[in-house]
């Protein structure tokens, strides 16, 4: 076990005794609202007073795993909410996330999955991409939080490094709202192999001796035990960052993913989604279409072949998340994790039904 592991553990001993010896009392006299007032109270205690210990080590990096723009947009608001400083943070995108403008300052971390490290992911462990990674942060020779959304395979690798002082959760998506149960830390916990739930499953996300769990609302990681969530103040800190890039464009259409849809069907879907619309608007792309300059020029080709000419097709720096912060918005697409952020962020969320079931 880690130092801020053991730390936590003290705290979290101490925080239950206060609650054994004190809070209890409040049920008798002053009845269960304020005694769980006082549990809450004493949560927030033990999330700050771990903040302060985490970010009171000066030689301690703070490695964030950006899996997507939800998730970027959460690593930036608790970067500034905890005044971490930019020289102890890393950045590693674990896809193709062209968020980097947010980030500016920070230090990122090469670790493109190229040739070698796809062959080490089917037949040397020693050459994988997980094991790049893990060496990437160690290279810094520091200990380190490692901040992912899921603790994935590449994530394994990573926290079981001889510098990881733990791991933090930092929401990404719909993932973060649902009720997976935690798997346990113990060393003879075994996971069922991928290759037996299938390719794109998996029954391991969240351990239970993750320090906090990062959300944007309350409502998300309902599994996490209370006392370790931290639910961001706000995203103040991001909305003065951000520069919005479509104040111009009310209604936003999503493609679908890739993974799900045959590229033949790439231009009637965009039909499909503009259907009694009118123009302009702008076409956000999914991240599964990455961020080649040719796929984009395509799309664009696209909307002039469908008479289309003042609709634009998203750059890949636009978070749909931070535009909605700025104007009210209608987003037209898929099945969405946009459509539980446009319902927090007070704008509209229409689903148009595409392909469903197993990847192509």
């Amino acid at each position: 076990m880690h130092l801020f592991q053991k730390d936590y553990q003290i705290h979290e001993t101490s925080i239950y005794f206060l609650y054994d010896s004190i809070g209890k009392q409040y049920i008798g006299s002053f009845g269960e609202k304020k005694s769980q007032f006082f549990l809450v109270f004493c949560a927030s205690l033990l999330r700050k007073t771990m903040s302060n210990k985490i970010y009171k080590d000066k030689n301690l990096l703070h490695v964030f795993a950006v899996s997507n723009q939800v998730n970027a947009v959460v690593a930036y608001e608790y970067i500034k909410e905890n005044q971490i400083k930019f020289d102890d943070i890393r950045i590693f995108f674990v896809r193709d996330v062209s968020t980097l403008n947010i980030f500016k300052g920070m230090k990122f971390l090469d670790c493109e999955r190229g040739l070698f490290e796809k062959i080490g992911d089917r037949f040397l462990n020693f050459l994988s991409h997980k094991v790049k990674v893990r060496r990437a942060i160690e290279s810094n020779k520091k200990p380190f939080i490692y901040y992912v959304a899921w603790l994935d395979e590449t994530a394994r690798e990573v926290v079981a490094s001889k510098y990881c002082e733990g791991h933090i959760y930092t929401e990404e998506g719909d993932q973060a709202y649902k009720d997976f149960p935690l798997f346990s830390s113990s060393p003879d916990y075994k996971p069922i192999p991928r290759h037996i739930i299938g390719l794109h499953k998996d029954t391991c996300y969240w351990r239970d001796d993750a320090l906090l769990w990062v959300g944007i609302s309350e409502k998300s990681f309902k599994t996490a035990p209370m006392k370790r969530k931290y639910i961001l103040k706000s995203l103040d800190h991001f909305k003065k960052s951000y520069q919005p890039m479509l104040k111009d464009y009310e209604n936003i259409l999503l493609m679908p993913t890739p993974y799900r849809l045959p590229k033949n069907e790439w231009k009637k879907s965009i039909v499909k989604l503009a259907e009694g619309l009118q123009e302009p608007f702008a076409l956000k792309l999914h991240p599964g279409y990455g961020a080649n300059p040719k796929t984009y020029k395509e799309f664009e080709a696209y909307l002039i072949d469908l008479g289309f000419s003042q609709s634009i097709v998203c750059n890949s720096e636009v978070i749909i998340e931070g535009e909605m912060l700025f104007n009210q918005k209608k987003i037209i697409g898929d099945r969405s994790s946009l459509s539980r952020y446009a319902n927090l962020f007070g704008s509209i969320f229409v689903e148009i039904d595409f392909l469903y079931g197993e990847f192509y």
